[in-house]
């Protein structure tokens, strides 16, 4: 099945507008909304005049387009009709989704929304991840307006800061904004610089972090000469914006096209009166005001400071007569901020060859082991290993610390491929660090940890594509296919085709009940022989070999690491992230917890050059998502459709871990039962008493 695309799902080809050329090139008016109001006289659009202002797109032939056919035409794949709109909602709002979208949605036009952090937080009146769902099935693409919307100023003290400033700023506000957007809806293509405000950091970075497009606010139609990264908008808080934008003639006939426009408003309800609004279904509790008390002054929301204008850097707050004539875009020399500059990409070179080497079983049963590498072996200490840990996996449900999107996870693999670097096996990272054989320079070591039963059916087969092994750190509580965990059959499927086997502990225990308990105590003495060794010795009954340990949460005391030594186990894992190097405590092993939320770990983590890699190395995992999806397109499908978790079966509970014994005369206890995800999203920092 091919990978479903935010855009294609809902409209039409950018074929399907494709026009026989004509003498007069095509132009596109992308039109912009960003407050909805109550009534005539407010700044910002009522329900009444986004109504007849998409009727008379409709009336007068004028096409609005997708974001993606928009693409196409600005990179010549593509032509359009000579009179083409993009209508984009700048903030992704309840008035956008009670105002905007059923009109969108009965007309059957395409448009974008822009959201920012506020979208993933569950903010008042803003929208969440299920809003912008259904309005993408409705016909919208989801762009980004960064994280926290920074203003003008933020940007040019990180740059007045140095390098490193404005490097993370523009990390956080582009990049880990376009990876959480593709992770929830499939793509990231387009931004819109927030208050319109641009300069050359940011500039640089949009191309890095893979957009294709950049909007800011200084009036214009759009060619395909217009710069990718500083195309003109029509911001409509009026009627004049709007006949400005939709005039595809001489401004002479601006007068002329405004009082179309307001004939046609005029058919709906006369331009001045105040308009409720109905709101559609699940709305109510996103847009109260507009539904429950329209006449209050609550709802309206109020201007936005002064804006900066992304080639000029003029300040503008004024507003419109909607009675006046319409006034001329007022001329200022054009001066751009930071002498912005189009930046010219390198294609990142890409390695053709496998990042795996031969892997063998020295004896039956045992740990798999490389026989031959893809890349030269070094002298030990030359030797830097990242160790990933991951969790959960799902292309549906809602992302979180431990779970990530499939596809995601999918274009890491790619990248790790695409870099050059070596996956090596749990054994050869074993016998590396304790000294008896040598590998290449840069390794990485793939572990997930708690065995969820997403590994089998979403992470299992990309590595089994890409041919890496991997460990499965499991824990024996949640062992038995109940719930989500695996079966033993799907781990020793796994294991059979390179997978290796780790401990977890028996219960996967909190850190608080370990400190509850005094070190010399009975009762500590019996958790620490269950958690320890009767953990390690249950999987080796179940599975055959397993000699490592990874520490639940990372939590580790000095008893825990005299009881692994005194039981035989030579290598553990803690979350601390580092690279691993001949100088490592085999019992602390560093490793980066790659976090469904976070992309820049897995940045660090596969960033061998340090600072002066982490450019390269966005701009690399960027250009791998494309070539992992034409080579597993499996990983992609469903993407961005997120689907509510079931609920579990009365008489099938999820066997997750009890924090501590329960006497059979308690097991009735009104008190909930612990459930993995209750596991403390937990600082994943190094723990000591």
């Amino acid at each position: 099945m091919a990978p479903v695309q935010a855009q294609e799902a809902v409209v039409e080809s950018p074929a399907a507008v494709q026009t026989a050329p004509s003498e007069q090139p095509a132009q596109v008016a992308v039109l912009g909304y960003e407050r909805f109001v109550e009534a005539e006289g407010m700044q910002g659009i009522t329900p009444t005049t986004f109504l007849a202002q998409m009727t008379y797109l409709k009336e007068q032939g004028i096409t609005p387009v997708s974001l993606q056919q928009f693409i196409d035409w600005h990179q010549g794949r593509a032509s359009l009709p000579q009179r083409s709109v993009l209508i984009t909602l700048e903030e992704a709002n309840s008035g956008a989704y009670a105002v905007a979208l059923p009109v969108l949605k009965e007309f059957g036009f395409p448009f974008v929304v822009f959201a920012d952090s506020r979208n993933y937080k569950d903010v008042p009146g803003y929208l969440t991840v299920q809003n912008l769902q259904s309005m993408r099935r409705a016909g919208a693409t989801v762009g980004s307006r960064g994280m926290s919307r920074p203003q003008a100023c933020d940007w040019v003290h990180a740059d007045e800061s140095g390098p490193e400033a404005a490097a993370k700023l523009a990390e956080r506000e582009l990049g880990v904004s376009a990876q959480r957007i593709t992770s929830l809806f499939g793509s990231c293509s387009a931004f819109s610089y927030p208050r319109g405000y641009a300069n050359a950091n940011m500039v640089e970075n949009l191309a890095i972090y893979g957009y294709n497009v950049a909007f800011g606010r200084r009036e214009g139609k759009v060619s395909r000469e217009t710069p990718f990264y500083l195309l003109n908008r029509y911001m409509v808080d009026e009627m004049e914006e709007f006949a400005r934008a939709v005039n595809f003639g001489s401004a002479e006939e601006d007068a002329a096209v405004l009082q179309k426009v307001r004939d046609v408003a005029a058919k709906h309800q006369p331009v001045g009166q105040p308009s409720a609004v109905k709101s559609p279904e699940g709305a109510t509790a996103i847009f109260p005001a507009f539904v429950e008390n329209a006449a209050a002054g609550d709802a309206v929301q109020p201007p936005l400071p002064p804006v900066v204008d992304v080639l000029v850097g003029e300040f503008s707050d004024s507003v419109s007569d909607s009675s006046a004539p319409i006034p001329a875009p007022v001329e200022v020399e054009e001066e751009p901020v930071a002498n912005l500059q189009l930046p010219v990409l390198t294609p990142r070179p890409v390695n053709e060859g496998p990042a795996a080497g031969t892997l063998v079983q020295r004896i039956a049963g045992g740990d798999w082991v490389t026989r031959e590498f893809p890349h030269p072996v070094v002298p030990r200490e030359q030797t830097r290993v990242a160790v990933l840990g991951y969790h959960d996996f799902s292309n549906t449900r809602k992302v979180t610390d431990m779970c990530m999107r499939t596809a995601e996870f999918c274009q890491q693999m790619q990248y790790i491929k695409d870099a050059g670097l070596t996956v090596i096996t749990m054994q050869d990272f074993r016998e590396w660090l304790l000294g008896d054989r040598r590998l290449p320079e840069r390794c990485v070591l793939i572990t997930i940890d708690d065995g969820w039963r997403s590994v089998y059916t979403d992470a299992f087969p990309i590595l089994k594509a890409y041919g890496y092994p991997f460990t499965l750190y499991l824990y024996t509580d949640f062992i038995g296919g109940r719930g989500r965990s695996m079966t033993p059959e799907m781990i020793r499927e796994m294991i059979a085709c390179g997978a290796t086997i780790g401990c977890h502990s028996a219960s996967h225990l909190y850190p608080s009940k370990w400190k509850s308990l005094e070190p010399e105590s009975p009762e500590f003495a019996e958790l620490l022989k269950k958690e320890f060794p009767d953990s390690v010795a249950a999987l080796q009954q179940m599975f055959g070999n397993c000699s490592t340990y990874c520490y639940p949460g990372g939590f580790h005391m000095p008893p825990m690491l005299e009881c692994l030594k005194t039981n035989g186990i030579e290598i553990a894992f803690t979350v601390v992230e580092r690279k691993v190097t001949t100088l490592e405590n085999p019992l602390l092993v560093h490793r980066y917890m790659v976090f469904g939320t976070d992309p820049r770990i897995f940045r660090r983590a596969v960033n061998f050059d340090d600072v002066a890699g982490v450019k390269p190395t966005a701009q690399g995992i960027t250009e791998a998502r494309e070539r992992a999806k034409a080579f597993f397109p499996k990983a992609f499908e469903n993407l961005g459709v997120i689907e509510p978790e079931p609920a579990p079966e009365p008489d099938t509970p999820a066997p997750l871990p009890a924090q501590e014994h329960v006497p059979a005369a308690e097991e009735k206890s009104t008190h909930p039962v612990p459930v993995l995800d209750d596991i403390p999203a937990p600082g994943y920092t190094e723990i000591k008493m």
